[in-house]
């Protein structure tokens, strides 16, 4: 794997990531405030179970989760509470279903280019910050072997015949007299062999 820079767009894709997750997230059940904690028992036929049209309910990978809380180091890293309190807010109306963008930049005193502006300059800090990390950690001194060097591996094979380096000039390859002239897999009198 190789080291590409963070950009603003990567960074507003993990960012609507972030959101979505938490958005499918389950959300934390209590108590009932009133009456009993049992469920409604079934009643008429109409509510017996597929009566009504199958519902899916998507849960969060592992992967996504992690991604999640990595996304709000990220955010909360940020110096400026208006700026964080923006990003979170325009992230969780951007994934969620209701609301208009234009109605939530009017609400922001922004108009829709504006609000674009604002979050693109964020997640740009963001990305900045993320590379700025990434340089300082690709300055130490084993930065020739680092992940970001070009690929050096050879693509074209040494030789014809099998790799012959660790034999000597003028050696030739023992063969133990032990073994069978004929060195092929012949599965019958392997499977005879466990058998008896």
């Amino acid at each position: 794997m190789k080291y590409e820079a963070w950009t603003w767009k990567a960074v507003e894709g993990r960012i609507l990531e972030m959101a979505d997750t938490l958005r499918i997230s389950p959300s934390v059940k209590g108590p009932k405030m009133f009456g009993n904690a049992m469920p409604e028992p079934v009643r008429r036929y109409d509510e017996a179970y597929g009566f009504h049209a199958a519902r899916y309910q998507e849960s969060a990978s592992a992967a996504s989760l992690s991604r999640m809380q990595q996304a709000w180091q990220w955010i909360n890293a940020l110096p400026s509470e208006a700026d964080r309190k923006l990003i979170y807010a325009w992230s969780w109306v951007k994934v969620r279903k209701g609301m208009k963008l234009s109605r939530f930049a009017a609400e922001n005193d922004m108009n829709d280019r504006m609000l674009r502006r604002e979050i693109t300059r964020i997640c740009q800090q963001i990305a900045n910050n993320l590379n700025q990390i990434m340089l300082v950690r690709l300055n130490n001194d084993d930065c020739s072997l680092s992940e970001n060097q070009p690929d050096i591996t050879s693509t074209t094979v040494s030789s014809e015949k099998c790799a012959t380096h660790w034999i000597a000039p003028d050696g030739k390859p023992q063969v133990d007299p032990a073994l069978a002239k004929s060195r092929v897999i012949k599965p019958r009198e392997i499977r005879a062999r466990h058998i008896a």
